[in-house]
Formats: C-alpha cells, structure tokens, sequence
C-alpha cells in the first residue's frame, strides 16, 4: 500500500499543482453557528457571532485551547464536531474538528456520520464532507501499526469510493465536483468491474468540464 492510498498528507503544492478553489455557495452563518455552539460547550467566551474573520479565528482557537484541556469528550460534541468540521470551508483547517472526533469517538463513527452527510446531505452538506474525509484517512505508519482497525474500515472505505464516485457523476453543482475528485481515486483497480464504466464517465465529465480546476485536477490523478 502507498503512502498516498493509506492517507498521508501530502507535500507542499508545487507551484503548478491549482489549489481548491473557494465554495461557491457561503456557508460562512452556518459555519459560525457551528463554532459558537462549540464554544459554550467548551465554555469559551467568544461573544456573539460577527460575521467576521476575526471572530471566526479568535473562536477557533479558544476551541483548541478548550479541547485540549478535556481528556475525554461527552456524547454531546460528536455532532458538534462533525458539523464544524463539515461547514468549515477551508480543507486543511477543518481538521481541527475532525481529529478530535477521531480520538474521542473513534475512525469508523466519524467516517460513517461523513458517509451520511454525503449520500444525504445538501450539497454544502456533501462537499464538505468530502473535504473532511481526507483527515479520517490514516497515515502509513499507523496503517502498519493498526492493520486490524483499518483493514476493518475497509467496506466503509469502499463505500465511501462508490457513493463518491456516483455523485460526481450525477451531481452538477461545481463545489461537489470539486470537492470529491481530489480523493476520488480513478483507477479501475479500485473498484468492482460494474463500476469501471463509471470511472469513464468521471474522467470524461472531468477532462471536458469548462471548469479549470476539474480538468487541471484530473489529469494530475490519472498520473499517479
């Protein structure tokens, strides 16, 4: 197994590797509701939601800080986490979210709750899970040392990559798209042969799109 296949971050963006582009549609109400929920449970004062990116970063950080000093979290923060972590818009800051959902409540819950929001979400709702779902994916080196757990995850692994896979293709609404196809893998030898004829149509939908990033995206994929 690859070190990208087991989830590892990946390195620094050349300077030719697009970066995701911004959502379309502003979650930011919803995103700040979300944080100011966590906050009263972690009894930070934030003050009421401005709407501004300063509060939105001074409320992340007395989340931290409040997080850190719990050993353990209640019932009453998974869905807390999960929400922040699937309306925070930025990919690499919601992982604030979801690694302490990880540690608290376990890989298989987070996935299966990031599986749910994509099958049925809205589309805010499934593009962000498909942004958070990149930080429940294991690295190497915890792969080797946990081969049980994660070849446990493995059917939810494959029916994240089939859900994922059939809503690229039936869902126009571009942050999705955009979304899911970084960690949709597009080689045929990840999927069952009834599905191979889907992964066409993926990077059909993706090489002919009139958006830049779909077709910059896919033809790094289809590379590695």
């Amino acid at each position: 197994m690859s070190a990208s296949e087991a989830g590892d971050p990946p390195p620094q963006p050349r300077q030719d590797y697009m970066a995701l582009p911004s959502p379309k549609t502003d979650v930011t109400a919803i995103f700040h509701a979300c944080l100011s929920d966590l906050a009263r449970m972690v009894q930070a004062d934030t003050g009421p939601a401005s709407g501004t990116h300063a509060w939105e970063q001074a409320a992340k950080t007395a989340i931290r800080i409040g997080l850190r000093t719990r050993d353990t979290l209640d019932e009453r923060f998974f869905d807390a986490l999960i929400n922040a972590g699937v309306y925070d818009p930025n990919p690499s800051a919601n992982a604030q979210f979801i690694r302490p959902a990880i540690a608290s409540f376990g890989r298989q819950r987070v996935q299966t709750a990031l599986l749910e929001f994509l099958r049925h979400g809205t589309n805010p709702e499934r593009a962000g899970a498909a942004r958070a779902w990149y930080w429940t994916r294991a690295s190497q080196k915890y792969v080797e040392n946990n081969r049980t757990e994660w070849d446990g995850l493995a059917n939810l692994r494959a029916e994240w990559r089939d859900a994922a896979l059939r809503e690229f293709i039936s869902n126009e609404d571009i942050d999705v798209r955009r979304c899911i196809l970084p960690g949709l893998p597009l080689s045929i030898e990840r999927y069952p042969a009834d599905l191979h004829a889907l992964v066409a149509e993926a990077i059909r939908i993706a090489r002919t799109h009139p958006d830049d990033y779909l077709r910059h995206r896919v033809e790094i994929q289809i590379k590695v």
